[in-house]
């Protein structure tokens, strides 16, 4: 049985390994030396759950691991009779107008000349704007490294 077994594997293709058969033996032969390994199985587990845990989703991580004495415990809380809150008008107001949208804000006549220049493809007098702010943004003394560039080519 099990020559005519290896006869009908060596005729089935397998990637990498090319046959079937020779995939089986290659499987043969690394599970014969896998009880030298075994005392790593342990280690090998909690580390492969150390990285892994923090991904797994909390509901499922509560699904799996909650005890029936806890919902036992949480069904007489909902069985209390909430109070009803009371906001103050005050409050009340500023929830009636928490998703108000306010109307845009209109351009000034020289940030709609400037957005018309970009559309044209004229960006000069943004570029003014970044050279005012460059200057003033530059510190003093740093990125000065012309000196230390002068003083490496008399070595």
């Amino acid at each position: 049985m099990s020559a005519s077994l290896l006869n009908v594997l060596k005729k089935v293709p397998a990637p990498i390994f090319g046959t079937a058969a020779t995939a089986l033996q290659f499987g043969v032969r690394k599970a014969a030396s896998a009880p030298r390994y075994a005392q790593w199985a342990v280690p090998a587990v909690v580390g492969g759950l150390w990285f892994v845990w923090p991904a797994v989703d909390e509901e499922w991580k509560q699904s799996i691991f909650s005890s029936s004495t806890e919902e036992a415990s949480a069904a007489p809380d909902a069985e209390q009779k909430e109070e009803p809150v009371v906001l103050s008008e005050d409050a009340k107001e500023k929830i009636e107008k928490a998703y108000v949208v306010e109307a845009p804000v209109e351009l000034t006549d020289e940030e709609k000349a400037v957005m018309k220049a970009v559309e044209k493809g004229d960006f000069s007098d943004l570029e003014k704007d970044w050279e005012e702010f460059q200057v003033k943004a530059q510190v003093p003394g740093d990125g000065d490294d012309d000196d230390d560039d002068d003083d490496d080519d008399d070595d």
